[in-house]
């Protein structure tokens, strides 16, 4: 069964490694960092109020397999957006991401008492469409134009999952 463990600094040089160029930042992190990756950086990103970000630990490896986190968390609308996954390259293909995806829905369910997790997710990432339609998140809208990079435009998915359905 894999385990959430908090994010910490000295995890820093996981993501160094996995984060190998500017269009797989973007697609990783968005806007909000910029390659290459640095630690200030990750500080930021670990240290915001309304995230929690993980280390995804795989006990019958011994080994960090994968990164997330819920951020956008409000308590008061009883809602948060889960982003910034990633699965190590040598673990990809091999069902991690759904099982990470169910194991942070289910911490925004039961610890942060959360009602809804959205996502966003670019429409040419079809192995992680169909890992978080696998994982029970329906497709809300179809954003065209979404997000600029380099030369190109990106069409992003908005999905969601209700604790109740």
């Amino acid at each position: 069964m894999l385990q959430l463990i908090p994010f910490q600094e000295k995890d820093f040089n996981i993501l160094f490694d996995w984060i190998v160029s500017p269009r797989f930042l973007m697609q990783w992190g968005g806007p909000m960092f910029n390659f290459p990756l640095t630690h200030q950086q990750l500080m930021d990103y670990k240290d915001a109020q309304d995230r929690r970000a993980f280390q995804v630990y795989d006990p019958s490896l011994d080994k960090i397999i994968g990164h997330l986190s819920i951020g956008r968390i409000d308590k008061d609308q009883k809602q948060g957006r889960i982003g910034k996954v990633i699965v190590s390259p040598e673990y990809r293909g091999k069902g991690y991401g759904q099982q990470m995806i169910q194991l942070i829905s289910m911490y925004a369910f039961q610890h942060l008492e959360l009602e809804k997790v959205t996502l966003g997710v670019f429409d040419f990432n079809t192995g992680a469409i169909r890992c978080y339609d696998n994982a029970g998140f329906t497709i809300d809208r179809y954003l065209k134009n979404h997000r600029s990079f380099e030369d190109e435009m990106w069409n992003l998915y908005e999905m969601s999952l209700n604790k109740y359905t």
